[in-house]
């Protein structure tokens, strides 16, 4: 059976189907066609270190202390923005952006990510998508083989905020 942060990420690939699918102006078409974000493989999956020197738009986590979290990123190797940049390579969708679009609302963070789609000049290609439980999840594992004792105490830090 699919763990929770699976089925949603799923959720996701189907929306992005359904959006492929329409003729909406605002859509995200192109931005899913340019991605093949159903294809897409998991961040989490077949690699050593799939973060190392990327760059992860990451929005803010309701309720979450975003600063802890950027250094736990730094800490696995990666550079954590606030806002899409052209050079983006990852984007973390927060567990709650997903639990909204199972119930059909796009949330802020959907909807920066269309308006950013709208305006660029720069079409989104080799764009990973992970979500914050699976990305705490390979951290979490990550830590099991290669302890790291501030990391460790910033992922406490993190999952009680």
């Amino acid at each position: 059976m699919k763990n929770m942060s699976t089925q949603q990420l799923d959720l996701f690939n189907d929306y992005a189907l359904d959006v492929q699918n329409q003729q909406a102006e605002n859509s995200l078409k192109g931005f899913f066609e340019a991605t093949g974000i159903r294809n897409s493989s998991s961040l989490v999956l077949g690699e050593d270190n799939p973060i190392c020197q990327k760059e992860m738009y990451v929005p803010d986590i309701p309720g979450k202390n975003t600063g802890v979290f950027y250094q736990i990123i730094g800490n696995m190797g990666a550079y954590a923005n606030k806002e899409y940049l052209d050079d983006t390579n990852i984007i973390l969708l927060p567990d709650e952006t997903l639990r909204k679009l199972e119930q059909g609302v796009k949330d802020e963070v959907i909807q920066e990510i269309e308006k950013y789609y709208r305006k660029s000049s720069v079409r989104f290609q080799n764009i990973r998508f992970t979500c914050e439980s699976d990305f705490l999840c390979w951290v979490k594992s990550r830590l099991a083989t290669a302890p790291d004792e501030c990391t460790l105490h910033l992922l406490e830090i993190f999952e009680k905020s």
